[in-house]
């Protein structure tokens, strides 16, 4: 064989070889399982009502809840980490960031911090210090100033002394959106009613992108996470089901 015919035929070869490889990776991508779609949102049920109802009475009935989140305030990251008491209507949390660490303590209507070091576990220092001291920096919670105060009064509507009706949070638009975990533990995801009202005729049919809270909800009806909306942005919020110290302030509030 000479070597321009060794030459043409090697050249043929690796025109075969090539193809083979396109060819197979064509099969391979066309074989592919396409990625597992969500499933769409849809009403809740009526079991799934009741289970959503008992939600804030959970935490009002576990007394403190503590959480954990992040934010963003004014450019500056926040994390927080601390209790709820959802009896004593009183929050309590340490705020870490690139600052001094702060205790912080609100109630429904005031906000306050001080500086103060977290304890071993990443929680604020206890007893709360007197609502009388000098280091507490106050003022009222204001939404609309503050991200964190958005965050804050939410996190204080989580809990009621009553369970709510499932009834009622059927008809204002409550939905199922999908089955989860939290740290393995099996949850159901809701999308809460963007209002306690049921839609008017006129009004826009209600989805899972109108609704500024998202529960997971384990089956006892104990929450697990809070996504909830600040703006255009979701805020996640994790709880764990260990109850947390009743809380309490020498000379009143925060």
């Amino acid at each position: 064989m000479t070597r321009r015919r060794r030459t043409a035929r090697f050249a043929r070869l690796l025109g075969i070889v090539a193809a083979l490889v396109l060819l197979l990776a064509g099969c391979s991508a066309g074989s592919a399982a396409p990625e597992p779609m969500a499933p769409p949102a849809r009403p809740v049920t009526t079991e799934e009502a009741q289970l959503l109802a008992v939600v804030r009475f959970n935490n009002f009935d576990t007394g403190t809840r503590p959480f954990s989140t992040s934010i963003t305030e004014k450019g500056t990251e926040l994390e927080l980490q601390g209790w709820i008491d959802y009896a004593g209507h009183l929050g309590y949390a340490e705020v870490t960031g690139s600052f001094t660490p702060q205790a912080l303590l609100w109630n429904g209507a005031t906000v306050g911090v001080h500086d103060s070091a977290p304890d071993a576990h990443g929680n604020p220092a206890l007893p709360i210090k007197d609502a009388s001291s000098t280091d507490w920096v106050s003022h009222p919670l204001d939404g609309s100033t503050s991200r964190l105060d958005s965050l804050l009064i939410v996190l204080g509507g989580l809990g009621s002394d009553r369970p709510e009706n499932p009834l009622l949070l059927q008809q204002a638009g409550a939905l199922w959106l999908r089955a989860d975990t939290v740290d393995g533990v099996p949850v159901t995801v809701f999308a809460s009613p963007p209002s306690d009202n049921p839609p008017g005729a006129g009004d826009p049919a209600i989805t899972a992108d109108t609704s500024p809270l998202r529960l997971w909800v384990d089956a006892a009806g104990l929450l697990r996470r809070a996504e909830i909306r600040l703006g255009a942005q979701w805020q996640t919020v994790d709880f764990t089901d260990t109850p947390g110290p009743s809380l309490s302030v020498a000379g009143g509030g925060g």
